[in-house]
């Protein structure tokens, strides 16, 4: 991926917008979705079919940091988005 990268995330839909980090931050552009939540799965593991691991981003980034390499993934409620991922 190029950085910053701007990824869309389309209604109602889970977007990997980073894969293999362990680092990295992930600015809101959009601010039309209701929410925005974000999870994350240890690489290559499959991507979340539902929002049942999600987590509500809170403020304008998502600061992330892990010890192992995960693929981060990001969910617009209710209209579309998009991100700016730095990594």
């Amino acid at each position: 991926m190029a950085n910053p990268l701007i990824v869309a995330i389309p209604k109602d839909t889970w977007v990997k917008v980073a894969t293999g980090v362990l680092t990295g931050t992930i600015y809101l552009k959009k601010t039309s979705p209701a929410q925005y939540f974000q999870t994350y799965r240890m690489t290559t593991n499959p991507a979340p079919t539902d929002l049942a691991d999600a987590i509500a981003v809170r403020g304008e980034e998502l600061n992330i940091a892990n010890s192992a390499l995960i693929d981060v993934y990001i969910y617009a409620a209710g209209a579309a988005g998009s991100v700016r991922v730095d990594l």
